[in-house]
């Protein structure tokens, strides 16, 4: 059996340390736990044993994200509905009584106005996490579709009261 071999893009660095694999480029730094070591000769880069199909799909999104970045936006739909930045915090006033404020994450990037946020990081899964995080606070409503809502994302509402 042919090992695989991935080929790294030019400014991509990559390398192993105590079970963790560092992928570093123009974008950032991604890390993950790989238990397989790496031996790299140019950009050519072969990892044993070899990787599982999780932890290949991981490395190449590591890749794709250091070299490119990856960015999420989410719209605040809804009356009253804000968010702004003090320090290294995000603070949401979504309708409850109080203020919602949530750490932003090591290694992710935020843009926003009044109603729509930008996220931008190398590490798709951090990102992801965050995100979603941020919408379980409020979750589009079924009725109006009000919520924390993904730009491309189609809510479909129910039919109100019928008389």
């Amino acid at each position: 059996m042919i090992a695989p071999v991935y080929r790294l893009p030019i400014g991509v660095n990559c390398l192993s340390n105590n079970g963790k694999v560092y992928i570093s480029g123009p974008c950032g730094v991604v890390d993950f736990d790989c238990v397989s070591k790496i031996y790299r000769k140019g950009n050519m880069v072969v990892f044993l044993p070899y990787l599982t199909p999780y932890c290949s799909s991981i490395f190449t999104q590591a890749v794709l994200g250091v070299v490119l970045g990856y960015s999420i936006e989410l719209i605040l739909k809804g009356i009253g509905y804000k968010v702004y930045k003090s320090k290294e915090k995000l603070i949401f006033t979504l309708g409850f009584s109080h203020s919602i404020s949530i750490d932003i994450p090591e290694g992710v990037s935020v843009r926003f106005n009044k109603k729509t946020l930008s996220f931008m990081s190398a590490n798709f899964g951090l990102l992801q996490n965050f995100t979603t995080s941020i919408r379980a606070y409020r979750f589009p409503d079924s009725y109006k579709g009000a919520g924390v809502v993904y730009v491309n994302e189609i809510v479909t509402c129910k039919e109100g009261k019928k008389n």
